[in-house]
């Protein structure tokens, strides 16, 4: 374990994208490191199955170790870029 005893609230919010017809599918679609789900419901949505509902939701804000601790949205701390990298194992 990395030692990070900071609680991370559940999920509950989230930018949805429904589907046009009767919904029979859903994709869960996790953004990456300092965005949110917004922007990529906007992005689905232009794409979008009519029988597939986005689930697009928003990661906590967290401080980043890579990024000098700087607070964020992410889904876990990174540490580094390189392969033998520690991992945040929270």
């Amino acid at each position: 374990m990395c030692g990070n005893t900071m609680s991370v609230p559940l999920l509950t919010d989230a930018a949805t994208v429904s589907g046009a017809e009767r919904e029979t599918a859903a994709v869960i679609f996790l953004h990456g490191l300092g965005d949110t789900g917004h922007s990529w419901a906007d992005a689905l949505s232009t794409i979008r199955l009519p029988h597939v509902k986005y689930i697009c939701p928003h990661a906590p804000r967290i401080p980043v170790t890579l990024n000098m601790k700087m607070v964020m949205p992410s889904w876990f701390d990174l540490m580094g870029l390189s392969p033998d990298a520690p991992e945040d194992e929270a």
